[in-house]
């Protein structure tokens, strides 16, 4: 959420604390301001509507997953592919803290509920399906980057990066999905199995 002022940003904390304990259908711009300890008439003198908020509060998404990896170039690409998993998997609590001030105590939990709330809103609403699109092609773009820089160095296999890049982008977002929507306790740990084979394999030497 970076070019915010201190203002907004505490309010999109606090809507993106807010989104994660009460789902997008029930969640109220009081609830916000409940949230953020003000009166929720100050949230309007920075956002029109719920929707204006939230649909801001994407740029949490983009700078704790996305930023810093697009950007800078591929070293150890073995390294940094773990790395983007894991961070998309497992948020790193020293990067959650540069992003947010505030981030709730469960930031895993959080994470993947308000991915679920936004991503189900985005089936009915334009700007939202724009944003999450967007979003997720940058994710995707960047595992792309990765691969082929490994594949180029031979310090991976010749496989097809983007296609790669999709298989394991699709693990990772349905791993995020499932532990938010089920009771399965132990889906994200299964697919960090598929994924570190997944990964093992095209690193390996013949």
């Amino acid at each position: 959420m970076k070019g915010a002022s201190g203002t907004e940003q505490r309010i999109r904390e606090a809507a993106f604390r807010a989104l994660a304990e009460h789902g997008y259908a029930d969640l109220t711009i009081v609830d916000i301001g409940d949230e953020l300890g003000q009166n929720p008439s100050l949230i309007y003198h920075y956002f029109d509507s719920k929707d204006e908020l939230l649909l801001s509060m994407l740029d949490v998404f983009v700078d704790l997953f996305v930023t810093g990896v697009d950007e800078e170039p591929v070293h150890d690409p073995e390294a940094e592919l773990r790395q983007v998993v894991a961070q998309l998997l497992h948020p790193d609590p020293v990067r959650v803290q540069q992003v947010m001030e505030s981030p709730p105590t469960d930031i895993e939990t959080a994470m993947s509920r308000v991915f679920v709330e936004l991503w189900g809103h985005a089936i009915w609403d334009d700007d939202f399906r724009a944003e999450t699109t967007a979003l997720e092609e940058r994710v995707r773009e960047a595992i792309t980057a990765i691969l082929r820089t490994g594949i180029e160095r031979g310090e991976f296999r010749p496989v097809d990066p983007k296609l790669t890049a999709d298989h394991l982008f699709f693990l990772l977002m349905q791993a995020t999905h499932t532990r938010a929507t089920t009771n399965w306790e132990t889906a994200t740990d299964r697919v960090e199995e598929i994924v570190d084979d997944i990964i093992d394999d095209i690193a390996r030497d013949d």
